[in-house]
């Protein structure tokens, strides 16, 4: 399993898990607050989990990509 270190990412972003979760249900991938946790600290991995926790990890990396956007107009 990789490691995403969403917790961290999350943080830096000032989001919240919950924030990943609305985002995977608009994306269809049906999955609970409580799963989504214990995926993403690593207490269960079933092979859902890998696939969500990709998909979490893609969804960080836009949010990533728009807080460097902002951040270079803000400096513009």
């Amino acid at each position: 399993m990789q490691n995403y270190n969403i917790p961290i990412r999350l943080v830096t972003l000032g989001k919240k898990q919950v924030d990943i979760l609305v985002e995977l249900h608009r994306r269809h991938i049906k999955i609970s607050q409580s799963e989504l946790s214990l995926y993403i600290n690593g207490r269960q991995n079933p092979p859902k989990s890998e696939t969500v926790l990709a998909e979490a990890d893609k969804i960080i990396t836009g949010w990533e990509g728009e807080s460097v956007a902002e951040r270079k107009r803000a400096l513009s």
